[in-house]
């Protein structure tokens, strides 16, 4: 018992490092392309335009921007850092994720392995230092996962695949501008 105690503890400072340095990490300015010139780019002239407008010279635009919008906030006040930290974010939920179902299903030192291997895969990485949308992707894709097991082990409850629906919607909800080129 008393082992099992020292190791939990020493997952959770793993853990508790780990994210100590990501978030020393991401304390710069983005330097990446996809940042600059999508991610950050068109909620920035969104923001300059003082709302959701056409702009049919930036195809990416025309993507679901869900996450995207989520950057609105701290870059209208001049902020460019703080996008970073929502992308890792969504990396700690999906950890907590992980960590919630694994606990229900192995106990709480495979839950905190768990965690521990999903945050310090480098892509998880690499992905928490820069501002894109590929961790908010796994975190709603995970989650929409797990509501689905949920409903085939309620017995098909009808409400748990409304949420895991909801889920995988907020991801993908049509932008509010129409593509100019075709009838999308």
């Amino acid at each position: 018992m008393n082992q099992a105690k020292t190791i939990r503890g020493l997952l959770i400072g793993l853990i508790m490092t780990h994210v100590i340095c990501i978030v020393f990490l991401s304390w710069v300015p983005p330097v990446s392309r996809d940042a600059l010139t999508h991610h950050l780019a068109v909620p920035k002239l969104y923001i300059q335009a003082g709302g959701m407008v056409e702009l049919p010279n930036i195809g990416f635009s025309y993507y679901p921007p869900n996450l995207d919008l989520l950057y609105l906030i701290p870059l209208y006040y001049g902020n460019d850092i703080i996008p970073k930290y929502i992308h890792f974010g969504f990396a700690l939920l999906t950890a907590w994720l992980i960590f919630s179902y694994l606990r229900g299903r192995l106990g709480s030192l495979y839950a905190l392995t768990g965690a521990l291997f999903f945050l310090s895969l480098p892509v998880i990485v690499k992905l928490s230092i820069t501002v894109y949308v590929d961790l908010g992707l796994t975190f709603f894709s995970i989650a929409a996962l797990l509501m689905l097991f949920k409903w085939h082990a309620s017995g098909f409850n009808f409400r748990y695949l409304i949420y895991s629906g909801i889920l995988c919607a907020w991801l993908w909800a049509p932008s509010t501008t129409r593509c100019s080129c075709c009838s999308l």
